[in-house]
């Protein structure tokens, strides 16, 4: 009679627990006074994941499809998928890129650099000017244009292995940080570089602090 109670209690206990609503996360939106507080906020935000859709053309050949990304402070790793089975990896360290694809080297690092570089693109040590419209950082051979408003990147460009890169930046979204703010990060990014085009659509994306 005893075990028959004991059933009977934790069933009603696992019964209320498992129907019990759940309350929604309360978001704070992401403030910052100065464009310098802002950067100071957003490099604490050492790891980004993301899941993506790549569409990359060059001359003669193509890639596309899904990928998952992780970037963890000087570490980038892209993994490619194909009808939802792994392709192959694009992993960067300091400037050294390597990948099980069939790509030529350039393009990996075009691919991998280029994606670091256009997601976090606080990281840095800027110099800073402006015009009405916008906000200019420099950082070494590295220039970045943010929109005054919300400080949201236009577009940045630097130079791999004396060639120039272009990525620009469009359809600005709200996203959630690991500590509960809202955030607005673009959603899509497209990397130019020599005749190749990168185009990136943002489907999640994560910040968390290192």
């Amino acid at each position: 009679m005893n075990l028959l109670r004991l059933l009977a209690v934790s069933f009603i206990l696992f019964v209320s627990f498992g129907c019990a609503e759940k309350k929604p996360v309360m978001l704070e939106e992401f403030h910052a006074a100065s464009l310098e507080d802002f950067i100071k906020k957003m490099k604490s935000y050492a790891i980004l994941e993301s899941s993506l859709s790549l569409d990359y053309k060059t001359k003669g050949s193509s890639l596309n499809g899904d990928a998952s990304l992780k970037i963890h402070k000087n570490e980038t790793f892209l993994r490619v998928y194909y009808l939802g089975f792994p392709a192959g990896d694009f992993y960067e360290k300091d400037g050294e890129v390597s990948s099980n694809l069939r790509v030529e080297k350039d393009k990996i690092k075009q691919l991998t650099v280029g994606i670091r570089k256009g997601f976090m693109w606080w990281d840095g040590d800027f110099e800073v000017t402006e015009n009405e419209d916008n906000f200019i950082l420099k950082d070494k051979d590295r220039e970045i244009v943010l929109n005054k408003n919300g400080f949201m990147p236009v577009k940045q460009s630097f130079v791999i292995e004396n060639e120039p890169v272009l990525i620009t930046y469009d359809k600005y979204t709200k996203i959630q940080t690991d500590d509960n703010f809202s955030l607005t990060m673009p959603s899509n990014i497209t990397v130019y570089y020599k005749n190749r085009t990168l185009k990136i659509r943002i489907d999640s994306i994560k910040l968390r602090h290192g």
